[in-house]
């Protein structure tokens, strides 16, 4: 009696040497099969265990053996047909091997999808004339069958598309060549642009019109208009729980559009690279399929692989050496209170008062750095005195920085002096209502061209507290 293996013990080989399936079921979907020949099988399990140790490489010839497959039901059927053996493979089997690697997603067709709504909408016409009890078993197989089938979809469209996510990869792939053979360019690109045509043909497009609401198609409803329907029967007839949960599948479907949406704008922008773009994009795809194995390093059971191990890539690459030194890119964003908004529009009206005293701005006279004269230097002050006099300010917290953004571009021949004056001049006398706060925290201006930078000690300009705590005398 030869050595059997349980289906636990024979699983758990499968995915302690997962390469053998991953390999036999990426040659099935190659040939579009829904088989494997079992020379193929012989051939792959001979061909990977030869590194193997002798006890392993017994264990796994053993457990991959076509007859202990078939008796712990991984096999399910055995065809002989053109003087062969073709292995039909358990299907739970083959969607666990493929969660496990993204690359052997496969992409929905259009005859798969409409598959799907086809079912759905005979699901609809039978909810129709339904009798909405839960006495009623065949309403209640009805509604199983309805959350199978939605929660089904919702499973293949999410993994086709994590699958169109690495279509990168894919890409870079199929335009491996390009910098290799520039005098076959022409030829190379009429072959890929063949291939990503078919990709974009008979994948991506029926995926978008088939999460499209809008889509209208000549056969009857599409996916969206099919789920509303059922949503409303189950809401009249009042089984809101199953009605607010297919409300919500309908939803993640309508979520999954963007990002196929954005691998269809990708595969359109890559068809317009020239030779040149498709060499640095292959670069790019190159260095990050080398980060990405450094973090699948970290996504194993052991706690301690927690970081990428990147050291050897950084100073092998060298693009990446004194990163870390430079500063991250600061992002603007809009804020969401009332406060800030309030204080947007009063640095604009501020601006806009800047602009309509345009006409009253003093021209003050071009000094040179090294020919100051004392009699120009008094004139330039003065006329800039009477200009803040008129000058309309409101609290804030820099008030060196405020004064520089109203001075530069108003004033002719701004600089950092006429900055030093004005300041003088408002910490000296302040605003009426307004005081003046000195900080200990120093910050830095810069005026390009020239390039001159300023270090000041902040100061705030606030409202004067003890003007508004004095309360007037009726007495």
């Amino acid at each position: 009696m030869s050595k059997r293996f349980s289906t636990l013990d024979t699983t758990r080989l499968l995915f302690e040497h997962p390469k053998i399936l991953f390999r036999l079921i990426e040659r099935m979907d190659r040939n579009e099969a829904r088989y494997i020949r079992e020379s193929d099988l012989v051939a792959e399990v001979m061909d990977y265990t030869r590194s193997l140790g002798r006890a392993d490489r017994e264990r796994v010839r053993l457990a991959l053996n076509t007859d202990n497959l078939f008796r712990g039901g991984l096999i399910i059927d055995i065809i002989k047909a053109e003087g062969e053996r073709r292995l039909v493979l358990q299907d739970a089997l083959i969607n666990l091997m493929r969660a496990c690697n993204a690359s052997l997603y496969q992409e929905l067709t259009d005859a798969r999808l409409r598959g799907h709504l086809v079912t759905l909408r005979d699901v609809r016409n039978r909810l129709e004339t339904s009798s909405f009890s839960d006495t009623d078993p065949d309403y209640t197989e009805l509604r199983d069958d309805l959350n199978e089938r939605v929660s089904q979809l919702i499973g293949l469209l999410r993994q086709n598309v994590l699958r169109m996510q690495t279509i990168s990869a894919q890409l870079a792939d199929l335009s491996g060549d390009a910098s290799r053979a520039p005098e076959k360019y022409l030829e190379f690109r009429q072959n890929l642009f063949e291939q990503i045509v078919t990709l974009y043909e008979r994948h991506i497009k029926p995926t978008l019109v088939f999460l499209n609401p809008d889509t209208r198609l000549p056969d009857g409803s599409n996916l969206f208009e099919t789920l509303e329907a059922m949503v409303r029967l189950l809401e009249s007839h009042d089984d809101h729980s199953l009605a607010d949960q297919l409300f919500r599948s309908s939803i993640s479907l309508n979520a999954l559009y963007k990002p196929i949406q954005a691998v269809a704008q990708e595969v359109e922008h890559f068809l317009r690279k020239t030779r040149r773009g498709m060499a640095q994009y292959n670069a790019m795809e190159h260095f990050y399929g080398k980060l990405r194995t450094l973090k699948d390093d970290t996504e194993t059971l052991s706690l301690r692989r927690k970081w990428l191990e990147g050291g050897d890539f950084a100073r092998g690459t060298g693009f990446l050496v004194g990163l870390r030194a430079q500063q991250r890119p600061k992002h603007y964003a809009f804020g969401e209170s009332s406060s800030y908004y309030q204080l947007l529009f009063s640095e604009l009206d501020l601006r806009l008062s800047d602009l309509r005293r345009k006409a009253e701005v003093p021209m003050l006279e071009e000094v040179a750095g090294s020919g100051r004269e004392s009699r120009i230097d008094v004139q330039r002050i003065n006329q800039l005195y009477r200009w803040l006099e008129t000058l309309e300010l409101r609290p804030t917290a820099d008030l060196v920085r405020e004064l520089h953004g109203r001075l530069d571009g108003f004033i002719p021949g701004y600089r950092f002096p006429d900055l030093l004056a004005a300041l003088n001049r408002l910490v000296n006398g302040p605003p009426e209502g307004l005081q003046v706060i000195t900080t200990n925290r120093f910050r830095t201006l810069e005026q390009a061209p020239e390039g001159e930078q300023f270090v000041y000690r902040k100061r705030r300009l606030e409202t004067d507290r003890t003007e508004s705590k004095q309360e007037p005398d009726h007495a």
